[in-house]
């Protein structure tokens, strides 16, 4: 599993790790952990599931910007993800449809479960 340099919205930096997992739909589901005092734990879940979301699969997955407003961009420039120019709206977010590369896979680790 790859350690990556995450800076959040307050400009803050830590280091991250991805583990892959699934929604109850089988659609592509991340966690991000986050160092800390010597031992990895959760951050935050960087994908969303909103209801009916036929674009998803086991590759592409809508981005929580409303929770991780930095994380497009820095999938983009670690080359992890690729916006696919599609958008989901949900309450009073729109969240973006991101095609997850092969990259991305082989630097995160499998979850071992079904994420809510």
């Amino acid at each position: 599993m790859k350690t990556f340099e995450y800076k959040d919205q307050y400009g803050g930096t830590m280091r991250v790790r991805f583990v892959r997992g699934a929604y109850a739909d089988g659609s592509l589901a991340v966690q991000a952990l986050r160092e800390g005092d010597g031992y990895w734990g959760p951050y935050a879940t960087l994908t969303v599931n909103p209801c009916d979301a036929r674009d998803q699969n086991a590759s592409f997955a809508y981005v929580d910007t409303n929770n991780l407003p930095t994380a497009p961009e820095f999938l983009v420039e670690n080359g992890l993800a690729a916006y696919t120019g599609l958008t989901r709206p949900s309450g009073f977010c729109a969240y973006p449809l991101y095609a997850f590369t092969s990259k991305f896979f082989e630097t995160c680790a499998d979850g071992d479960g079904e994420v809510r």
